[in-house]
């Protein structure tokens, strides 16, 4: 019954897209972009509504923060929007698994904690085939920290059955959601706000399960990139190697399961493996590559790159990544320092 936007007639006339704004024309209420490329979220509604063409198992919810706008459009029988009621989302979505249907929860990284229950008990110990989209991960900048998204690789790699993926651009979204929606289990692929990365094309190898994509290989250092990181990982190997240091850059793909088979061979040959993800430290992937390397006795060290264990306030996503240290220059800093690089 809440009536938004009071004042401004652009905002009464569309109060959802007023909601959270970016700049725009005040006479109009136009909003002024920034990019002209494509975001994350609308690579993923463009292929769910493609995937969804040709089966009709598929259903979604929530249209204007996710880019399923276009989906309720073109299926809104198969649409669902439960409003801010993430628990029975994810529940309702376990019963339409139950009932034969693909359902996919698209839903931000900080909301979905507050389903987590659900999402454990409903989903993960039935292995029920359930996607979930998880939008806004990582760092969202202006939003704040109720909005950051920096826990979920941690919350949703200790979920029993649960596969988690996160893709390194654009088409690579695309890949894992066909993924997702074909494998016969519950999966998350999560992926942030803003424009998606669209270099490196040429890297797109299939998605095989639990395997990661060799991007380029050499020695020394390997460095690990999770999702997109991966724009910041191309730089800090960019960087060593004019250092004079032989570098090898991964592809993680899949944080969990995590890629043992890539991990032994690059401690065959390498003398440290840098992990870098947008996530706190802790049950992170970086933790889960430090504790297989230690459990094994792989003769190799291991250097974590991730976000700190404390909540993190607003800010561009820029500023933040510098002040955490995980933008590329710091990185590559801490790395030069630990393998002590001359």
């Amino acid at each position: 019954m809440t009536e938004k936007g009071k004042g401004y007639e652009p905002a009464e006339k569309a109060p959802d897209k007023f909601h959270g704004i970016s700049p725009f024309n005040v006479a109009t209420g136009e909003t002024v972009s920034k990019s002209k490329k494509d975001s994350y979220s609308k690579v993923f509604g463009k292929v769910l509504c493609d995937e969804a063409k040709h089966n009709d198992k598929v259903t979604a919810a929530m249209a204007d923060g996710t880019g399923l706008t276009g989906f309720q459009n073109m299926f809104p029988e198969r649409f669902f929007d439960v409003g801010i009621a993430e628990e029975h989302a994810v529940t309702f979505a376990a019963g339409l698994a139950a009932g034969g249907m693909k359902p996919v929860v698209a839903i931000y990284s900080s909301f979905l904690q507050r389903a987590y229950d659900q999402m454990v008990h409903d989903v993960g110990m039935q292995n029920l085939p359930v996607v979930f989209a998880v939008d806004r991960a990582g760092l969202v900048g202006s939003d704040g920290e109720t909005h950051q998204g920096v826990f979920d690789l941690s919350y949703l790699s200790i979920i029993p059955n649960l596969t988690v993926l996160a893709p390194k651009h654009k088409w690579e979204l695309a890949d894992m959601l066909r993924f997702a929606i074909s494998h016969d289990g519950p999966a998350a692929v999560r992926y942030p706000r803003g424009s998606a990365y669209d270099e490196y094309e040429e890297f797109r190898s299939p998605v095989i399960y639990g395997k990661s994509e060799m991007i380029y290989e050499e020695s020394e250092i390997a460095v690990i990139s999770i999702g997109h990181m991966f724009e910041e990982a191309v730089k800090v190997r960019l960087a060593l190697k004019q250092k004079g240091c032989s570098c090898t850059l991964v592809n993680g793909r899949f944080v969990k399961p995590v890629d043992i088979e890539m991990l032994q061979k690059l401690s065959r040959n390498h003398k440290l493996i840098v992990t870098i993800e947008e996530n706190v430290k802790t049950g992170g992937y970086g933790m889960q590559v430090v504790s297989y390397v230690q459990e094994q006795n792989l003769p190799v060290d291991v250097l974590p790159m991730s976000l700190p264990d404390q909540y993190i306030e607003q800010g561009n996503v820029e500023l933040l990544r510098k002040e955490a240290g995980i933008d590329w220059e710091t990185m590559t800093e801490k790395i030069i320092r630990s393998y002590k690089v001359k």
